[in-house]
């Protein structure tokens, strides 16, 4: 597999607003994951089958809900009808996107979608750049030839985040929780050569170890993200990198790779609404979501 310049990168957020009273829980990854399913499986079910059944790590990622009303309780968010709420997802793969707007343009102001007790009727959906700090597109091609040369990068982990170093010995799962830049730039390495066909070198990730370092950390948080299969620990907040060596092509992909971020997400469980992740240039970052 060769680079493919022209491959698509989106990044739409969904604006809902619910039709029913009901309840979402706190974390609703799982739920978003099966009312994303729900929609591509109505437009093209050969395709939600094939990605439903695969292993590997899959071409998109999904958000919590966002927006939600403020003070939930333990069993999670309370909602009436004519609440607002919004849900991002990325799509790295162009028949899924193309089977999303599919369903979307068909669907009209009809499309429905139930995540916990409530269901939500699709009010909009923001995809171009600017129309929403969460939302864009680009070609892995343009994600390259824009890449800068910045040796420090400021970006917000949005929902907890965690590497999975993978079992190793007696430990069956080893979790990264806090953003050491080797680890971080390693999964971002592995998913964009998987993702585009590139072939970013395993030596960049030992320059990461030796010279990029966390210049600054704000309000890290820590929690636990509820999914079906059982509780996922990660970590969130808003982190400075600093690259101490000035090497042009090593800076460069540093800087790749954290843009792709916004798009690829971080880590594990990305399409259950780990790992959102976004560059930061200046500003207030946006609040960050558990």
């Amino acid at each position: 597999m060769s680079f493919n310049p022209d491959l698509t990168l989106n990044a739409i957020v969904v604006n809902l607003i619910a039709t029913t009273d009901g309840r979402v829980p706190l974390t609703q990854g799982a739920l978003a994951h099966a009312a994303f399913f729900d929609l591509v499986r109505a437009a093209d079910p050969e395709l939600a089958a094939y990605f439903h059944g695969q292993n590997a790590r899959q071409p998109f990622t999904l958000s919590p809900l966002r927006e939600l009303p403020a003070g939930p309780d333990e069993g999670g968010y309370h909602l009436r009808a004519g609440n607002r709420a919004a849900l991002r997802l990325t799509l790295l793969d162009p028949d899924l996107f193309l089977a999303f707007l599919q369903r979307l343009l068909a669907a009209g102001p009809d499309l429905r979608l139930r995540i916990g007790d409530v269901t939500f009727a699709v009010e909009s959906a923001l995809g171009t750049p600017g129309s929403h700090p969460w939302a864009g597109y680009t070609t892995a091609g343009g994600l390259r030839g824009a890449a800068g040369l910045e040796q420090r990068i400021r970006m917000v982990l949005a929902t907890p985040t965690a590497i999975n170093l993978g079992a190793l010995g007696a430990a069956k799962q080893r979790m990264v929780l806090i953003p050491i830049p080797q680890y971080v730039f390693a999964s971002l390495r592995g998913a964009w050569n998987r993702l585009t066909g590139d072939e970013i070198p395993i030596a960049f990730e030992q320059w990461v170890a030796d010279y990029v370092f966390v210049r600054e950390l704000r309000n890290w948080q820590t929690a636990v993200y509820q999914l079906k299969r059982g509780t996922y620990p990660g970590g969130f907040g808003d982190v400075t990198f600093e690259a101490l060596d000035p090497a042009r092509t090593f800076v460069r992909t540093l800087n790749l790779l954290a843009d792709f971020a916004f798009y690829s997400g971080v880590g594990t469980k990305t399409t259950m609404g780990m790992g959102q992740a976004r560059r930061l240039v200046g500003g207030i970052p946006d609040k960050v979501t558990r």
